[in-house]
């Protein structure tokens, strides 16, 4: 049986998480080390969380339509021994991520379904919250489509 759109969105980012990153900004390899849920404390650095946060829809443009917006967020550990090396790695890192995300807009689906994967994103000291050497990264990734399914 298939997944959901969602579901297959959100592995198939889970999966784009997993980048071998080290010939690119931040040098670091991911590879294994995302998993999908949220965490409150990483078990080990580098490490990423993909979790799925809500699911909006709309009218979509004609009748029978619909207009979805999934939303979901990433969250980067990565240790550095200080302030400024924490926040050009999570910097880095969630650019380097960015960039695998939106490499294929396709997100695992068929071309036309997805409408685009939107990406922001900040970077934070994880001292600030109980996570000495850590620096985190938090992206929010919001991926439109239309369906006349309304899902």
């Amino acid at each position: 049986m298939p997944d959901s759109r969602v579901y297959t969105i959100l592995e198939t980012m889970r999966r784009r998480v997993e980048g071998d990153f080290t010939l690119k900004t931040s040098g670091i390899d991911m590879t294994g080390r995302a998993v999908l849920g949220s965490v409150i404390d990483p078990p080990y650095v580098p490490f990423a969380s993909v979790h799925f946060i809500d699911f909006t829809t709309q009218h979509g443009p004609t009748m029978g339509r619909y207009s979805m917006v999934p939303r979901f967020e990433i969250y980067l550990f990565v240790g550095a021994p200080t302030l400024p090396e924490r926040m050009r790695a999570a910097i880095n890192l969630s650019s380097d991520v960015i960039e695998n995300l939106t490499a294929n807009r396709f997100l695992g689906l068929d071309s036309g379904t997805i409408d685009d994967i939107l990406c922001e994103f900040t970077a934070v000291d994880g001292d600030k919250y109980g996570l000495e050497g850590v620096g985190i990264g938090y992206i929010e990734v919001t991926t439109p489509f239309q369906s006349s399914t309304g899902i």
